[in-house]
């Protein structure tokens, strides 16, 4: 049985779920609970080279935003770009489209191939392709006033198509592991076992002291990974 119990001594960060914000989160709190008074001089040591790994990750992580990467800090939520359109659907039927449609009823089926409720109430993997529809059915109007509701409709949908992306991206990246999410934040990994390895040899006596380490709680639960991590505190 040559590989007997072989993944208790692999490196297992490099195969924990969280996404690069949660993992500079995690390295945080080691990096401080190393340098923190009282902290074996072993387990200390690593300190310096966390912190270092953890920075180069944080630098990647300012990057990514800069260059529209996977985090929703200066975009709308898919939540609130839904809430939006829906409020300029309910307008429009009521100012303008409601009027022409009570003029043109055989066009109903065109702006609202499922109903008013259709586009108000779309599921979720729906909404953009119901959203793209009614903006087309907008543009393509006969009727000038009609028509000229496209030009917002459009705007709104390049703003819930950019928040329903960025939804896509994060949960994708959650489903990661940390190896997938390249060699920042797996140098993060190779620091944080160092601290693991020298925390469990200074604590092998009493091994669970080894956790004051880690915040292990405020990771995704292993057992249910769409469970939400408890906040840091």
């Amino acid at each position: 049985m040559k590989d007997y119990q072989s993944d208790k001594y692999e490196n297992f960060f490099l195969h924990l779920r969280a996404s690069r914000e949660r993992l500079v989160k995690f390295a945080d709190f080691t990096a401080t609970a190393v340098a923190a008074p009282g902290a074996d001089a072993l387990v200390a040591e690593h300190g310096a080279a966390l912190a270092t790994a953890t920075a180069g990750l944080r630098a990647e992580l300012v990057t990514r935003k800069g260059q529209g990467g996977g985090s929703q800090t200066s975009t709308d939520t898919e939540g609130e770009a839904f809430e939006a359109f829906k409020t300029f659907v309910q307008a429009t039927d009521k100012k303008m489209l409601g009027g022409y449609l009570y003029d043109h009823a055989a066009e109903r089926a065109t702006y609202y191939p499922d109903g008013l409720s259709g586009l108000t109430r779309a599921p979720m993997k729906e909404r953009l392709t119901r959203f793209t529809a009614y903006a087309n059915a907008l543009d393509e109007s006969p009727d000038a006033a009609v028509k000229a509701q496209g030009a917002p409709a459009r705007a709104l949908l390049r703003k819930y198509e950019k928040a329903s992306t960025t939804k896509t991206q994060i949960r994708t990246e959650l489903q990661d592991t940390i190896n997938d999410l390249g060699p920042a934040a797996a140098a993060v990994a190779e620091a944080l076992w160092d601290v693991h390895t020298a925390a469990c040899y200074v604590h092998r006596r009493a091994p669970l002291q080894a956790r004051k380490y880690f915040d292990y709680a405020g990771l995704p639960s292993r057992v249910n990974p769409k469970k939400a991590p408890r906040p840091a505190q």
